[in-house]
């Protein structure tokens, strides 16, 4: 007779669980997203897997996945270098410059073997980079995307459970 009561409180307390988390999850924009390039190694490898959230806020250097603009309904990931109103520019030393200040990148793979002639960076636009700069299909190849394009911010990498990492 307890079971018969149990059972359908343990259904109920499970049910709005779910629907908690579920709107959680909608309000927040929790999506989550596997590394398929080597595009931002070393910072993430093939397979890994992270979590993202949509962004209210952007700050430099920031993990963000974005549309691609070569293929419809495909995500890259890369890392925010430029918002509105900065100027960016990759010199002959190979070194990120943002409005005329060398930036310390400690993230990249290796120093990029191309230049990024100065580029201002208009309002609703961002400029990405991978972090494999060498080997990375980014802004300093197609220039400046749209902001509408992003699509989350990455939070967290859950695997490899021996690589979990904030961002």
């Amino acid at each position: 007779m307890v079971y018969m009561i149990l059972k359908p409180i343990k259904v109920i307390i499970s049910t709005i669980l779910l629907i908690l988390i579920g709107y959680y999850f909608g309000l927040r924009g929790i999506r989550f997203y596997a590394v398929i390039s080597e595009s931002m190694l070393p910072t993430l490898e093939i397979g890994d897997r992270l979590i993202g959230e949509k962004p209210d806020r952007l700050k430099h250097a920031d993990i963000i996945v974005l549309d691609d603009p070569l293929e419809t309904g495909g995500l890259i990931i890369k890392r925010l270098i430029g918002m509105e109103g900065d100027t960016i520019e990759i010199k002959n030393d190979g070194f990120l410059y943002r409005n005329g200040k060398k930036i310390n990148e400690s993230y990249i793979k290796e120093i990029p073997s191309y230049t990024v002639n100065a580029i201002k960076i208009n309002k609703d636009e961002v400029f990405v980079l991978g972090d494999n700069r060498n080997n990375s299909y980014d802004s300093s190849i197609v220039g400046p995307l749209p902001l509408s394009t992003v699509k989350a911010k990455i939070l967290i990498r859950y695997w490899p459970i021996k690589r979990l990492k904030l961002f």
